[in-house]
């Protein structure tokens, strides 16, 4: 073996190690200069590339040249010519932390190869038989890990934005569903109204009430779009009478073409006389939305043969109670305690958004919002919001 490591053959053969030397002998005062305060970056940059210059690589074993392309006739080189200057700080601490004997120095590098680069874990330290001023070096190569790790993040980040899209989607067909009530009206309205000032004899006071159903729609619509611009930005507003029983029988009719797509069937379990609560239906609709996708997506994900989505409401005491069951694959009970807490998210597409969100709703209408787990396996998340004074 080359490069005065035959001491060690044997077992670096056996392990497969690359090793190399390091000369940096003429490095002491750029270190030193390094090391100043109040170092311009102009000034750094500088020392940085003159110690690049400086530490020379002058021994390598046949697994290391073969991984970073160097014979060892072509020795001594420059570190320049395998350390980019991007990482150069990191050959300077390297430097810095063998000035004690016992010391070692471990970084993830991208060193130049011919063609391109080949992505190392470099860890450094001192032999006793090293002379002075130089310093032995290992490679391992993790170019295979790192470019699945960056595959996996690519992949992630994929999914992250199919998930905004669908979020948005969601959200968009949302604000589709509340202002299409009121421009519905809007738009008969107006109609009628033409009608009626065509006749032979206009009927102006049938004008004149198409016109304020004009106005009243009109205004519906903007106080729809007014409170969902005060969810997104997360105000509480003026609350009104709500009553529950209608609200999650619209929400789910809304939602079926999404729960049919993840084979998703709903049951409806609501209580007759359920007490009214002061809420702003909008809010209280999205938490709904956000549970019953998250459910649907819970089971689809994990391929469950029974897709069952169970949405019961109850009065108890001076509150109202509504479950939102599933029949997926649960929670597991090192996650329970963080589910709600924001950009914490048991997909590995999601936000981590949608359940705090959920809450915070939740609790600025005094209400709470629980996880239970199903002892049959499945989730059941519990709201609880008081009755209407």
């Amino acid at each position: 073996m080359a490069g005065g490591f035959e001491g060690t053959q044997r077992a670096v053969n056996a392990m497969g190690l690359a090793l190399g030397r390091l000369d940096a002998s003429a490095a002491a005062p750029l270190l030193e200069a390094l090391a100043e305060r109040g170092l311009a970056e102009a000034r750094r940059d500088d020392l940085l590339r003159r110690l690049l210059i400086e530490v020379r690589l002058v021994a390598l074993n046949c697994r290391a040249g073969k991984l970073l392309g160097i014979g060892e006739s072509a020795l001594p080189i420059t570190a320049a010519e395998l350390w980019p200057f991007a990482e150069a700080s990191q050959l300077a601490e390297s430097l810095h932390a063998l000035e004690d004997p016992e010391g070692c120095f471990r970084a993830q590098l991208a060193m130049k190869v011919p063609g391109g680069t080949v992505h190392v874990l470099y860890t450094s330290w001192r032999e006793p038989t090293d002379p002075p001023g130089h310093i032995t070096f290992g490679l391992l190569d993790v170019s295979d890990q790192v470019a699945a790790e960056q595959a996996l993040q690519q992949q992630r980040a994929q999914m992250a934005h199919a998930d905004r899209l669908s979020t948005l989607g969601v959200m968009t067909a949302t604000i589709a569903h509340e202002v299409r009530q009121p421009l519905s009206v809007i738009l008969a309205s107006a109609q009628a109204a033409l009608r009626w000032l065509r006749r032979t004899q206009p009927d102006l006071e049938q004008v004149e009430q198409c016109l304020d159903m004009i106005v009243l729609g009109g205004a519906k619509a903007e106080d729809t779009v007014a409170r969902l611009r005060q969810l997104a930005a997360g105000r509480s507003e003026a609350r009104e009478r709500c009553a529950l029983g209608p609200l999650i029988e619209e929400t789910v009719d809304f939602l079926r073409p999404e729960l049919s797509a993840r084979q998703a069937t709903v049951l409806l379990d609501i209580a007759r006389n359920l007490p009214a609560v002061r809420a702003d239906g909008v809010q209280l609709r999205q938490v709904l939305i956000n549970l019953l996708i998250n459910a649907a997506q819970a089971m689809a994900d994990a391929q469950c043969w029974n897709r069952a989505l169970k949405v019961r409401a109850r009065a108890e005491e001076a509150a109202v109670q509504i479950d939102v069951e599933d029949s997926g694959p649960g929670i597991a009970a090192a996650d329970r305690d963080r589910l709600f807490e924001g950009f914490y998210s048991t997909k590995a597409s999601g936000l981590g958004l949608g359940l705090k969100i959920c809450r915070q709703i939740v609790e600025d209408h005094g209400g709470t919002i629980d996880h239970v787990p199903r002892p049959s396996g499945g989730s059941i998340f519990r709201i609880r919001l008081p009755n209407a004074a």
